[in-house]
């Protein structure tokens, strides 16, 4: 290479690095982020008391801040507004001028409940570097429901001249549960525990154990892969249905399947244990080896006739023998066991 060459890379490296010492702001703003925290609140009552934190992280020379919050005025009641520690930090800050919040919980006659606040140094130069809590807010629960705390409007303004650049920042917004969300699979039940080639049914009991309706989505599995996913929709409180899924085990290599339903996790859902339920195994098989002993023999035939014309409600009934799903055995189901007659799994 050149000396030249190295010259000008020299040179370049120089003044990147010079450009990056003299605009922090920029490379710092990039992870900048403005946010409610905790984000997600659940499993309230009416009359709690609760506090949320707006948050600032990896800020940099922050000199005063503004937001405006949002929340549903018929579920929240706000009560108090303070101001956080973080601009305080800076080393020669004494004070600073909080705005006096502007806070409603019925905004233009509507549900809306809207606050506007917000603070900045005074007398001082430079900025607080970091992350830390701007205002602190109680609210007060009015009744159940769920109700997003949204910010707008958010200005993050840092000290350098002229003064009154705004930062730039990425903004995550929060949500309140109030009220029992849950959602509880009770039973999962499969038509057959031994199939060859044809179509299992599932039926998953679900029930809404919160007090609110609800809708959600649950999927079935054998093993880990999915089966069908359906969408239970407003599902009451205290509420229980039957969902049905039909398995087609035509393409399923032969062996044992662990069967699975899962419910979908619904907001504000703290219990969620029992959104997943294990009914057992069914093994696919060579067709017409309804023993489960992978092959077709005198006792598969014998197995289908000693149920012969036995439907669900008689004491004689086999799900496994009912090869044609028909709810009924006869001459189709023997049929088919006789038609593959001396076959073995290879």
């Amino acid at each position: 290479m050149q000396r030249n060459d190295h010259a000008k890379i020299l040179i370049m490296l120089t003044l990147f690095s010079i450009s990056i010492i003299s605009c922090p702001s920029i490379v710092m703003s990039q992870s900048t982020k403005l946010y409610i925290d905790p984000p997600v609140l659940a499993g309230l009552e009416i009359g709690n008391v609760f506090k949320v934190n707006i948050t600032v992280s990896n800020v940099t020379d922050l000199y005063a801040w503004q937001v405006t919050l949002s929340y549903r005025g018929d579920i929240l009641n706000t009560t108090k507004i303070e101001e956080g520690p973080f601009l305080l930090t800076h080393p020669d800050a004494y004070q600073t001028y909080f705005i006096t919040p502007v806070f409603t919980d019925s905004y233009n006659n509507t549900v809306q409940g809207v606050i506007i606040t917000g603070s900045t140094l005074v007398g001082v130069k430079g900025g607080v570097n970091g992350t830390g809590v701007l205002a602190t807010i109680t609210f007060n629960v009015k009744a159940e429901g769920s109700s997003p705390l949204v910010l707008t409007d958010t200005k993050l303004v840092d000290s350098l001249e002229p003064f009154g650049k705004l930062i730039p920042h990425m903004v995550v917004n929060g949500i309140v549960h109030v009220g029992l969300h849950d959602i509880g699979i009770t039973n999962t039940k499969t038509s057959k525990t031994i199939a060859a080639d044809t179509i299992v049914y599932i039926n998953v009991t679900v029930e809404n154990q919160g007090r609110t309706a609800e809708t959600f989505d649950m999927t079935t599995y054998y093993n880990s892969t999915p089966i069908e996913t359906k969408t239970i929709s407003d599902l009451q409180s205290g509420s229980s249905i039957v969902v049905t899924f039909a398995w087609d085990t035509n393409p399923v290599p032969k062996g044992n399947y662990t069967i699975s339903a899962v419910a979908s996790t619904i907001p504000g859902e703290t219990e969620t244990e029992d959104n997943t339920h294990i009914d057992g195994q069914v093994q696919e098989t060579i067709p017409g080896d309804v023993t489960g002993d992978g092959k077709v023999n005198i006792l598969d035939v014998s197995k289908v006739a000693k149920a012969f014309l036995a439907t669900e409600a008689d004491p004689k009934w086999d799900p496994n023998v009912d090869l044609d799903n028909s709810g009924q055995i006869n001459i189709v189901d023997i049929s088919k066991v006789a038609k593959e007659f001396g076959k073995i799994d290879p």
